[in-house]
């Protein structure tokens, strides 16, 4: 099995399963509310929507990255806030766009050709293979935190 159909079936299964950890991120957000999204029923804790913004970032700096696109993330604006107007249809667009980020960056990885993944991410003193298991495990490290803020809800 190449790299590229490795990464994206488990890609694919941690953002809308079947996850073998457990439930997929996507999983994790059926039946959450925009109002629920935006709850803090924790101190100094993000909320489900807060987290769901900074996993979009993520993914949208890998996305960017391997198409040789430039992305602000490395200057710190990994954690936006929530819109203040954050509404139903805010809440399904933040949700859409994880989704949908996640299948462009599957889509694109299947069409390159299989050197690109030992390229060196631009900068850094990783490889984009690495880059795309880290936003895998990024995504299950913050879907650890919406399972148990999805129970405080």
């Amino acid at each position: 099995m190449s790299d590229a159909t490795t990464i994206s079936a488990m890609m694919k299964s941690t953002v809308t399963g079947p996850a073998w950890h457990g439930p997929s991120v996507m999983e994790l957000l059926e039946g959450i509310t925009a109002e629920q999204a935006l709850e803090h029923p924790l101190d100094d804790c993000h909320s489900i929507w807060e987290i769901m913004f900074h996993l979009n970032e993520w993914q949208e700096y890998a996305l960017d990255t391997i198409q040789g696109k430039k992305n602000n993330l490395a200057e710190g604006h990994d954690w936006p806030k929530p819109p203040a107007d954050a509404d139903e249809s805010r809440w399904e667009m933040t949700m859409r766009r994880f989704e949908g980020c996640s299948r462009e960056i599957r889509e694109y990885i299947m069409h390159v050709d299989e050197s690109r993944m030992h390229e060196l991410v631009p900068g850094k003193e990783f490889t984009i293979k690495i880059l795309l298991h880290g936003i895998i495990e990024h995504n299950i490290y913050h879907g650890g935190q919406l399972a148990m803020l999805r129970k405080l809800v």
